[in-house]
């Protein structure tokens, strides 16, 4: 019997009416056949209130506490989806992440999954039970409750997909798939039919929300493919994991992230190991660096700038102050003001008439670019945050229609 494992993000079960749709989407593919794992998140803003909550208490709250807190809302969802279930006549059992063994390390707030022991979950299954998961945690070797960030949910499943051996990861939220750009700001935006996981990790590091970075990490991996549908259609999604194999260039998709900052290191000497003391540092810290490039001062100077995302400002900004501390000269400029808009798709990093065409666009529309990142699926440009709408909507208009 086929294994399919579920999806549903916060907004697919933020209300009663949300909760009885999406386990009557869930038996019904259970009465098709299959044996069906469903991971679920909190209620809609569920953890940004117990958050607001805790800072309430606590300016700077222990992470094993904010753990303990934030885990409540995922049990609230799976406890009412198993209630819902079983009012459809159908049986179900709910777990939460560590009691059905997805092991992390002890990284609390962040956590990594290190392994999953699914034989509860595999037991249930045999005895012909829906399995509602809450995502988003797991339990540490030392036995402490943990959560893996945002969009931890997308990971759980993947992640249970793949101890299972699953036959299909489907991934259900408000849109039915995956879009050429942001619907809710460019009304032409397309939905994509297939995309691959390359040209997925590149949109998902971009900012698009729709399936988190890790996620997608652990699915290419393991080549897990994984469906993105809408939790209240029955439109057949995106495929991610399929892809075109052609040389040709295209442009898939326009990503935007309005959530960043940029810190400029000014003025430190060129043979200074400043660079890889700092960048250490900051990976010691957890903190991605979205781009870094040098330049300006004078022949014995030069600047060293990172863009960073905005939550790790404060962090970033600790780490660079205390390494500048005894050169004589240096300093620290931050910009907050700062996003990027990325255009994604196979071979379009390496393709100079895609780049100038870019850089063409946004000069028809007077928007400054503060710099730039390419990869082989992405070309980013950093540009003032009030901008990134205007240039969203120049760059799908030139490149997609």
């Amino acid at each position: 019997m086929p294994i399919i494992v579920q999806k549903y993000g916060g907004s697919s079960v933020s209300n009663v009416q949300r909760i009885k749709a999406v386990a009557a989407r869930i038996v019904r593919a259970k009465r098709r056949g299959n044996k069906v794992v469903v991971v679920v998140s909190a209620m809609a803003d569920t953890t940004d209130d117990l958050s607001t909550l805790a800072r309430q208490i606590s300016s700077d709250p222990p992470r094993r506490e904010m753990d303990m807190l934030l885990t409540t809302g995922e049990r609230i969802s799976m406890a009412l989806l198993a209630m819902a279930i079983h009012e459809l006549g159908e049986k179900a059992v709910s777990f939460t992440g560590s009691q059905v063994g997805i092991i992390t390390d002890s990284s609390h707030t962040r956590a990594k999954i290190l392994e999953i022991k699914p034989e509860r979950l595999k037991d249930s299954l045999k005895n012909d039970s829906i399995v509602i998961v809450a995502g988003f945690q797991g339990v540490s070797l030392a036995r402490e409750i943990t959560t893996l960030g945002r969009g931890g949910s997308d990971t759980t499943a993947v992640a249970l997909a793949v101890a299972l051996e699953a036959d299909a990861c489907e991934i259900y939220s408000d849109f039915p798939g995956i879009f050429s750009a942001d619907p809710r700001l460019v009304k032409t935006a397309r939905p994509i039919k297939e995309i691959s996981f390359d040209e997925m990790l590149e949109l998902s590091s971009c900012g698009a929300q729709v399936l988190h970075l890790r996620a997608v990490e652990l699915a290419a991996k393991y080549k897990m493919p994984l469906v993105c549908r809408g939790s209240f259609d029955h439109k057949p999604g995106t495929i991610v994991g399929k892809g075109s194999k052609m040389e040709r260039v295209v442009v898939k998709a326009i990503a935007h992230d309005k959530f960043l900052a940029m810190l400029a290191m000014k003025a430190v000497p060129r043979r200074s190991v400043l660079l890889s003391q700092v960048v250490t540092q900051l990976a010691g810290a957890g903190i991605y660096i979205r781009s870094y490039f040098h330049g300006g001062g004078d022949k014995d100077k030069t600047d060293l700038n990172f863009i960073v995302n905005q939550a790790d400002l404060k962090a970033a900004q600790e780490i660079m102050e205390k390494n500048l501390k005894k050169m004589k000269g240096a300093g620290l400029y931050v910009n907050q003001d700062i996003g990027a808009v990325s255009l994604i798709g196979s071979g379009v990093g390496s393709e100079p008439a895609v780049m100038a065409r870019m850089l063409a666009q946004l000069g028809k529309v007077k928007i400054h670019i503060e710099g730039m990142t390419t990869s082989e699926t992405k070309l980013s440009c950093f540009v003032a945050r009030k901008d990134i709408e205007k240039a969203v909507l120049a760059l799908h208009k030139s490149f997609i229609g």
